[in-house]
């Protein structure tokens, strides 16, 4: 079994504190690449897509078109060991 590396809402800029998350770019379960778009957040200022940190398959776990606060875990990558 591999590892899991989460899928966390990011920290756009050091005024925001929560931000929405748009859409899912790809299907649960999809193989993904490292720096491959995975979605799209949006804060009062910007929308933005936020990319892969590693290979690997998708687990999403947040629903899109909620708000989040920063650092919450939308999801996770499962690694091959």
């Amino acid at each position: 079994m591999g590892s899991r590396v989460p899928v966390r809402m990011p920290k756009l800029s050091l005024a925001i504190s929560e931000a929405a998350l748009v859409e899912w770019l790809v299907e649960e379960g999809a193989v993904v690449r490292e720096g491959q778009p995975l979605y799209v957040v949006e804060t009062d200022k910007v929308e933005t897509e936020v990319e892969a940190a590693a290979s690997g398959v998708i687990h999403r776990g947040a629903e899109a078109g909620q708000i989040y606060p920063v650092g919450t875990e939308l999801g996770s990558i499962e690694v091959e060991a």
